[in-house]
Protein backbone atom coordinates (compact mmCIF):
# COMPACT_ATOMS: atom_id res chain seq x y z
CA UNK A 1 0.00 0.00 0.00
CA UNK A 2 1.54 3.38 -1.13
CA UNK A 3 1.38 6.06 1.54
CA UNK A 4 2.85 8.42 4.03
CA UNK A 5 4.29 8.09 6.75
CA UNK A 6 2.42 9.92 9.48
CA UNK A 7 3.36 13.27 10.07
CA UNK A 8 2.93 15.47 13.08
CA UNK A 9 2.92 19.07 10.39
CA UNK A 10 -0.37 17.44 9.75
CA UNK A 11 -1.92 17.33 13.34
CA UNK A 12 -2.84 20.84 14.27
CA UNK A 13 -5.22 23.51 16.55
CA UNK A 14 -7.38 25.99 14.46
CA UNK A 15 -8.18 29.58 14.76
CA UNK A 16 -8.71 32.58 12.51
CA UNK A 17 -6.56 35.11 10.41
CA UNK A 18 -5.99 38.30 12.38
CA UNK A 19 -7.85 41.25 10.83
CA UNK A 20 -10.66 39.07 9.57
CA UNK A 21 -11.27 35.28 9.03
CA UNK A 22 -15.42 35.41 8.05
CA UNK A 23 -16.40 37.25 4.75
CA UNK A 24 -20.01 37.72 3.20
CA UNK A 25 -20.95 38.58 -0.13
CA UNK A 26 -24.35 38.36 -2.53
CA UNK A 27 -24.45 34.93 -4.11
CA UNK A 28 -22.88 35.46 -7.49
CA UNK A 29 -19.89 37.12 -6.39
CA UNK A 30 -16.71 35.82 -7.88
CA UNK A 31 -15.36 33.17 -5.53
CA UNK A 32 -11.74 32.70 -4.76
CA UNK A 33 -10.12 29.73 -6.71
CA UNK A 34 -7.09 28.97 -4.57
CA UNK A 35 -5.75 29.79 -1.10
CA UNK A 36 -4.07 33.15 -1.74
CA UNK A 37 -6.05 35.01 -4.56
CA UNK A 38 -7.60 38.32 -3.24
CA UNK A 39 -11.10 38.35 -2.36
CA UNK A 40 -13.73 40.37 -4.22
CA UNK A 41 -14.59 43.92 -2.93
CA UNK A 42 -18.32 42.25 -2.35
CA UNK A 43 -17.15 40.27 0.66
CA UNK A 44 -17.60 41.94 4.24
CA UNK A 45 -15.78 40.93 6.68
CA UNK A 46 -18.30 39.80 10.03
CA UNK A 47 -15.24 41.08 12.33
CA UNK A 48 -14.15 39.58 15.81
CA UNK A 49 -16.39 36.20 16.36
CA UNK A 50 -16.77 34.36 19.71
CA UNK A 51 -14.15 32.71 21.70
CA UNK A 52 -16.31 28.99 20.71
CA UNK A 53 -15.32 29.69 17.43
CA UNK A 54 -16.49 27.81 14.14
CA UNK A 55 -18.76 24.77 14.78
CA UNK A 56 -18.97 23.04 11.08
CA UNK A 57 -21.67 20.69 11.38
CA UNK A 58 -22.87 17.59 9.31
CA UNK A 59 -25.87 15.37 9.06
CA UNK A 60 -27.08 13.09 6.92
CA UNK A 61 -30.27 10.32 6.79
CA UNK A 62 -29.60 6.32 5.95
CA UNK A 63 -33.10 5.55 4.19
CA UNK A 64 -33.68 1.82 5.40
CA UNK A 65 -35.88 -0.21 3.00
CA UNK A 66 -37.86 -3.30 4.11
CA UNK A 67 -39.39 -6.06 2.64
CA UNK A 68 -43.23 -7.22 3.70
CA UNK A 69 -42.06 -9.18 6.53
CA UNK A 70 -40.05 -6.37 8.12
CA UNK A 71 -36.79 -7.40 7.67
CA UNK A 72 -34.10 -4.32 6.32
CA UNK A 73 -33.74 -5.60 2.55
CA UNK A 74 -31.45 -1.60 1.62
CA UNK A 75 -30.52 1.05 2.64
CA UNK A 76 -30.31 4.01 0.71
CA UNK A 77 -28.57 8.11 1.24
CA UNK A 78 -31.16 10.30 2.33
CA UNK A 79 -31.11 14.23 2.63
CA UNK A 80 -27.84 15.37 3.69
CA UNK A 81 -27.54 18.88 5.97
CA UNK A 82 -24.50 21.36 6.19
CA UNK A 83 -24.49 24.01 8.79
CA UNK A 84 -21.80 26.32 10.25
CA UNK A 85 -22.34 28.39 13.52
CA UNK A 86 -19.78 31.38 14.74
CA UNK A 87 -20.71 34.14 17.28
CA UNK A 88 -21.19 37.45 15.60
CA UNK A 89 -18.92 40.08 18.10
CA UNK A 90 -19.31 43.08 16.45
CA UNK A 91 -22.48 45.27 15.95
CA UNK A 92 -21.99 46.93 12.68
CA UNK A 93 -23.68 47.64 9.18
CA UNK A 94 -21.96 44.44 7.73
CA UNK A 95 -23.00 41.62 10.80
CA UNK A 96 -26.32 43.66 10.83
CA UNK A 97 -26.94 43.47 7.42
CA UNK A 98 -26.12 39.67 7.04
CA UNK A 99 -28.60 38.92 9.90
CA UNK A 100 -31.00 40.89 9.33
CA UNK A 101 -30.54 41.05 5.34
CA UNK A 102 -28.71 44.00 2.87
CA UNK A 103 -32.14 45.72 2.07
CA UNK A 104 -32.69 45.94 5.78
CA UNK A 105 -29.88 47.97 7.10
CA UNK A 106 -28.31 51.29 6.51
CA UNK A 107 -25.27 53.49 7.86
CA UNK A 108 -25.77 57.15 7.05
CA UNK A 109 -24.77 60.33 9.33
CA UNK A 110 -23.43 58.63 11.63
CA UNK A 111 -26.45 56.33 12.32
CA UNK A 112 -26.63 52.59 11.76
CA UNK A 113 -30.50 52.02 11.24
CA UNK A 114 -31.34 48.16 11.31
CA UNK A 115 -35.19 46.75 10.78
CA UNK A 116 -35.72 43.69 12.21
CA UNK A 117 -38.58 42.26 9.52
CA UNK A 118 -38.30 38.55 10.27
CA UNK A 119 -36.09 36.06 8.43
CA UNK A 120 -33.88 37.13 5.76
CA UNK A 121 -34.26 35.73 2.39
CA UNK A 122 -30.82 36.87 1.42
CA UNK A 123 -28.33 34.31 0.05
CA UNK A 124 -24.74 34.51 0.55
CA UNK A 125 -21.37 33.08 -0.16
CA UNK A 126 -18.99 32.59 2.82
CA UNK A 127 -15.36 32.40 2.87
CA UNK A 128 -13.39 31.32 6.30
CA UNK A 129 -9.98 32.81 6.64
CA UNK A 130 -8.13 29.79 8.68
CA UNK A 131 -4.87 29.10 10.04
CA UNK A 132 -3.14 25.76 10.76
CA UNK A 133 -0.33 25.73 13.03
CA UNK A 134 2.44 26.73 11.64
CA UNK A 135 1.05 29.34 9.73
CA UNK A 136 0.01 27.02 7.25
CA UNK A 137 -3.41 28.20 5.52
CA UNK A 138 -6.71 27.19 4.72
CA UNK A 139 -9.43 28.91 3.17
CA UNK A 140 -12.82 27.62 3.23
CA UNK A 141 -15.56 28.63 0.79
CA UNK A 142 -19.41 27.93 0.53
CA UNK A 143 -21.05 29.96 -2.26
CA UNK A 144 -24.37 29.19 -0.91
CA UNK A 145 -25.32 29.76 2.49
CA UNK A 146 -28.82 31.03 4.40
CA UNK A 147 -29.32 32.43 7.28
CA UNK A 148 -30.69 29.71 9.60
CA UNK A 149 -31.19 29.56 13.16
CA UNK A 150 -30.36 32.96 15.72
CA UNK A 151 -29.23 32.26 19.38
CA UNK A 152 -30.65 34.46 21.77
CA UNK A 153 -29.10 38.30 22.31
CA UNK A 154 -27.92 38.75 25.74
CA UNK A 155 -27.26 42.18 27.07
CA UNK A 156 -25.41 42.31 30.26
CA UNK A 157 -22.77 44.52 32.07
CA UNK A 158 -20.34 41.76 32.57
CA UNK A 159 -20.29 39.94 29.19
CA UNK A 160 -19.84 41.00 25.59
CA UNK A 161 -22.69 41.30 23.26
CA UNK A 162 -22.79 38.78 20.78
CA UNK A 163 -25.56 36.79 18.77
CA UNK A 164 -24.52 33.46 17.53
CA UNK A 165 -25.71 32.22 13.85
CA UNK A 166 -26.29 29.47 12.01
CA UNK A 167 -26.03 29.25 8.40
CA UNK A 168 -27.76 26.91 5.91
CA UNK A 169 -25.07 25.64 3.00
CA UNK A 170 -26.36 24.64 -0.08
CA UNK A 171 -24.45 22.29 -2.79
CA UNK A 172 -23.14 26.04 -4.96
CA UNK A 173 -24.43 25.61 -8.53
CA UNK A 174 -21.06 26.90 -9.93
CA UNK A 175 -18.75 24.88 -7.38
CA UNK A 176 -20.69 21.54 -7.71
CA UNK A 177 -19.80 21.05 -3.90
CA UNK A 178 -21.08 22.66 -0.67
CA UNK A 179 -17.49 23.37 0.39
CA UNK A 180 -13.78 24.15 -1.22
CA UNK A 181 -11.37 23.73 1.17
CA UNK A 182 -7.73 25.18 -0.28
CA UNK A 183 -5.40 23.84 2.40
CA UNK A 184 -1.37 24.88 2.62
CA UNK A 185 0.53 20.77 1.70
CA UNK A 186 2.66 19.37 4.17
CA UNK A 187 4.00 16.87 1.03
CA UNK A 188 4.23 19.38 -2.01
CA UNK A 189 5.40 22.42 -3.12
CA UNK A 190 3.73 25.76 -3.98
CA UNK A 191 3.71 26.24 -7.24
CA UNK A 192 2.32 30.11 -7.59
Amino acid sequence: MASTANNTANVSTGKGVAGGCMYVAPVGTTLPTGISSTLDPAFLNMGYLGDDGIVFADSADVETYQDMNGDTIDTGAGAVEKTSTVTLREIKKDTLAFVRGSANVTDADGLITAKDTGPSDDNWSVVWELLLKNGRKWRRVAESVKLGELDDMTIVYNELVGRAVSVNVAKGTTTGAYYVDYIESTETEATE
